[in-house]
């Protein structure tokens, strides 16, 4: 069969044969795609926090970093804070 041989055909013919059957069966199945595509934008979403979170810390390290070598030129912790944009505790 020609379906077997060819990826797409194949994928087209499930898709078909899906379509084709019994109601409860097509709701199943649209439930699950509904299940799958909501995991999907749930773990892309917390990709997308997880990497801001990482871009946040590493643009807080780098101002850190910056006010201890300012302090070590001797400048005032509110001359620090103002170039760093930290407060005055971090």
């Amino acid at each position: 069969m020609l379906a077997m041989r060819n990826p797409v055909i194949n994928e087209a013919y499930s898709k078909l044969q899906v379509i084709s059957a019994d109601e409860g069966t097509r709701r199943l199945y649209e439930a699950r795609l509904r299940a799958c595509r909501d995991e999907y934008a749930r773990i892309q979403g917390a990709r997308q926090d997880g990497w801001q979170d990482g871009l946040d810390e590493g643009e807080k390290k780098g101002r850190r970093e910056i006010a201890l070598k300012l302090k070590k030129r001797g400048r005032s912790f509110g001359e620090i804070a103002e170039d760093t944009g930290l407060s005055l505790e971090e």
